[in-house]
């Protein structure tokens, strides 16, 4: 069948490999669970490395659990993948557009049509290798790599889809990118699972120092943690006050306020002072919740 510039027509019965490709990489790479576990672990563990690494925490001594780490990516994991999804949509539209215009096209635009795609596939891909080793204050966004190096592997095959169902190509490059069709697709999955696991660290990494930077905003106006004491505990911050009690019977002799609570995980306190701010320097400090000689209320 042809068109009406004599050019063959692509036959309708002929299944799009572009996005038969991406649905078999999704129903036999993405979907399992295991999979989709370690993604929202891993977003949720760079998250609240990031969180608490603002306030010079080490993350080994907060002790969240595999749970923990996964509850905790549930909040920001909605934003990226409400977006991929939507430009999932938005590209399956275009492509059915642009493949219904390109049944009706000449050859020059059919040709046009894939030399662009395969120019800005081999930019993106460009660009994504160069994030790599690109310094942090490049006026860049961090998350514009990582789309790019997996926009740009996508793009690559499309192209490929393009050439091949709009161009008359030599019998011998047909055979060649039938052949290679497997390590190609191979090789796409691959690029995409690290732009996506790079885009999640870039991801969980602004989220979680926005929230740090959060905290650090609201902490005058934070529940304040009150902290007895029988013995002094040389708690020092900035806003921070101690008080001894009176009374030789009391079963605590010294009070500390100014202190904000950070979390309570893996058996201690995390807190920090009234007055912290990632600048002065002010320690968050670290108190058992056990201790029988030590205990911490919270009030208003």
């Amino acid at each position: 069948m042809t068109d009406s510039d004599g050019i063959p027509a692509a036959p309708e019965d002929t299944k799009d490999p572009g996005l038969s490709a991406a649905v078999d990489f999704v129903t036999r790479v993405v979907a399992p669970a295991s999979l989709l576990t370690a993604i929202l672990y891993y977003f949720g563990y760079v998250r609240e490395l990031a969180l608490f690494g603002y306030f010079g925490v080490d993350l080994g001594s907060v002790q969240f659990s595999t749970t923990d780490y996964l509850v905790r990516s549930a909040g920001t994991v909605f934003v990226p993948v409400g977006t991929v999804l939507a430009c999932g949509v938005l590209a399956l539209l275009l492509h059915h557009l642009l493949t219904l215009t390109l049944s009706r096209a000449s050859r020059n635009w059919r040709r046009a049509s894939w030399t662009v795609t395969g120019t800005a596939a081999m930019a993106l891909l460009i660009l994504g290798v160069a994030g790599l080793e690109a310094p942090r204050d490049v006026d860049l966004s961090p998350v514009t790599p990582p789309v790019a190096l997996g926009t740009g592997a996508l793009l690559a095959e499309y192209t490929v889809y393009l050439a091949a169902a709009y161009a008359s190509l030599p019998p011998q490059l047909t055979d060649t990118l039938r052949a290679t069709r497997l390590p190609r697709r191979i090789l796409i999955g691959a690029l995409l699972l690290v732009s996506a696991f790079w885009a999640t660290a870039v991801v969980a990494e602004q989220r979680g120092n926005a929230v740090a930077q959060a905290i650090e905003a609201s902490l005058p106006v934070q529940p304040e943690a009150v902290v007895y004491s029988s013995q002094r505990l040389q708690i020092t911050g900035p806003g921070i006050t101690e008080t001894r009690l009176s009374g030789t019977d009391a079963a605590f002799v010294f009070r500390y306020n100014g202190l904000r609570p950070l979390i309570q995980s893996g058996g201690h306190w995390f807190l920090l002072p009234a007055g912290w701010t990632h600048s002065n320097g002010a320690t968050v400090i670290i108190l058992p919740d056990t201790a029988p000689g030590i205990r911490v209320e919270l009030g208003p």
